[in-house]
Formats: structure tokens, sequence, C-alpha cells
């Protein structure tokens, strides 16, 4: 198990750091697949979180990694088909193209991928289809049929973009200027509610829609000293959520537990950087229940919100065959 540094432990009792049991029915478990943004860094690869309520997945974004990423957290790809994304800039999608296709040709897949996005979505699945033409057109066969790569496109507006069987996922609009439409999303399932920010800076919408969500999933942008004297990256802190604007939207919406993702840090490289990030949310007057998300770590929301971190890798089996199974 991998222990989590001291100051990333700022967290109320309520939450556990305990190892992964299989959720309780009725519960819902989060999976932080990935929680970087479009920088790269050795420890977090791109945008991409799995809610998982009784056994069924939706995935929302698909960054770079997502397939690696689901993979090592010990879900089946094959699982993994109803899929929404918070907008079209490419550090959202750029996994899309591999958990379409390699399921497909490497484990039979049969059920097709769902896919909820903002308008322009359809367009660009066409655009994917094309990319990967020469591809489908030989690897089609009687088993592995080219019609069973069919996407199902929903473009969406603001409101109810999903509603079967006790889950509700709701979609609203947020600002995030060169990447609008973008939208953010909250799931509901039973009496437990998830809120992803997607990207946007401050917005109303996410305290309209976020109050009292059990987790809130937040973007965070954040710069050095330095680059904000600079004025360099004011293009992106229009577009993105500080640590100080975080704090007022987490304060007024009081979730039980507030995880940061899409971390996007200039000149703040790995653990200590986080650590500037979360300081920095604390000063501007939170004090709820945080976490720096990492890769691959899993939050069980039920009577208790239980953050446990990534499995070890140590003992996967490959998943080299069909049949392949954990």
């Amino acid at each position: 198990m991998i222990a989590f540094r001291p100051t990333a432990l700022l967290v109320l009792a309520a939450i556990v750091v305990a190892g992964h049991l299989p959720a309780r029915a009725g519960d819902l478990r989060i999976h932080l697949i990935g929680t970087g943004g479009p920088e790269l860094t050795p420890e977090r690869a791109g945008m991409s979180t799995l809610i998982d309520v009784d056994g069924r997945k939706f995935l929302f974004d698909a960054g770079r990694g997502a397939l690696q990423n689901i993979y090592l957290s010990r879900i089946h790809p094959n699982e993994v088909t109803r899929i929404f994304l918070t907008h079209l800039h490419n550090d959202h999608y750029e996994g899309l193209s591999s958990l379409w296709l390699t399921p497909w040709f490497m484990f039979g897949r049969k059920q097709h991928i769902e896919l909820w996005g903002p308008p322009g979505t359809a367009r660009m699945v066409e655009g994917m289809r094309l990319m990967f033409e020469h591809d489908i057109e030989h690897r089609s066969n009687p088993v592995f049929r080219r019609e069973d790569l069919d996407v199902k496109v929903h473009e969406i507006v603001e409101g109810v973009v999903y509603d079967e069987a006790g889950v509700k996922v709701t979609a609203f609009p947020v600002q995030h200027d060169d990447g609008n439409p973008a939208f953010g999303y909250r799931l509901d399932a039973g009496d437990r509610s998830v809120l992803l920010s997607g990207d946007t800076t401050y917005n109303d919408n996410v305290v309209k829609y976020g109050k009292g969500v059990d987790v809130m999933v937040h973007n965070v942008a954040a710069f050095s000293e330095a680059m904000h004297k600079a004025h360099a990256m004011q293009p992106v802190l229009d577009k993105l959520t500080t640590p100080e604007q975080a704090a007022q939207i987490f304060t007024q919406t009081a979730p039980r537990l507030a995880v940061f993702s899409h971390i996007v840090k200039k000149e703040l490289p790995g653990a200590a950087g986080d650590d500037i990030v979360l300081e920095r949310t604390r000063k501007a007057g939170y004090a709820g229940p945080l976490r720096m998300g990492i890769d691959r770590m899993t939050i069980d929301v039920g009577a208790e919100v239980t953050v446990s971190p990534p499995l070890s890798i140590e003992g996967i089996p490959e998943f080299d065959k069909p049949n392949a199974k954990f």
C-alpha cells in the first residue's frame, strides 16, 4: 500500500484510508483514472474519472493513458462503454480511440460505445473512424465485426442526459473560454452524489449543482510566483480554477469530500507543488475535507467516504487474449 504524504492527509475523521474491498451494494466507487492536465509529468496521466455504481461503469473524459490506467485499476475495458465528455479539447479525449478500438479486436467487445458530449461530438467521432479506417478495414472479420464499432452519440444540452435503473446524470454548462461549449456533470445514484466540474473557471453552475454532494471532483490550476508576476499564464487562469476560487466553491457547496483532479501546475512540480496547491486552498478559507487526486486513487462513497491509494501493479495479469480475467 502506498503511504500518502502528511500534508495530503488534511482530512476530517470521516475520511478513512483503506485497502480495496468490494463496494457495498447501494454505494458507489470513484476511480481517478487520470488526474493530469495536458502537461507531461511522470506521475499523472490525462484527465479521466470512472464511477462504478453496483458494477455499472460511467467514464467521464478519456485523456491520454485512460485504457492503461483502467486496466491497472483492475477494470476490464469491455465494461467501459458509457462515456461522457466534458468538452472537446484533445487532452480530454486522446484516450477515446484506444478505448473504442483496442477492446474490440483484443477482447472481442460486442457492446457498442455510447458517448455523450457537447455539440461537435458526432463529427469528432466521424473523424475518429476516418483516422482508423485502414485499421478497421483490415482487422474486421466474421468475429470482429465492423458494426460492433458503431458509436451511439448524444450531443447534450443542460439537463438530465442519462436516467436509467436508478442512476441519473445531469449536465450543466461551465465557462472554459476556448473550450466552450463545456460542461460539468452530476451523477446521482440513490442517496449518493458526485459532481465533476469539468474544465472551468469559477462558475455559479458548479455551486448550483454541487450543493451538498458527497464528492466534488474539481479542476485546479496553479503557477509559480515568478509566472504570476509575469502575467504569462493569464489566458489559462481565465479558463481554469485557482486554489483560491476552488476554496470559495468548496465552502459554498460543502461536499463531504473535495478532490482536485485535472491538476495543472506550472513550475510547481511533484509533491512539493501539490502541497502548495493544498496550502493555498486552506489559506483561502476552506477547512473541509480535501484531497489532492493521484492516478488510480479510489473513493468509496457510502455511510463514510473512504479514500484508498492506488493498488500495486505487482502481480497483475497480462491481458493478452480475449478471455483475459483478473
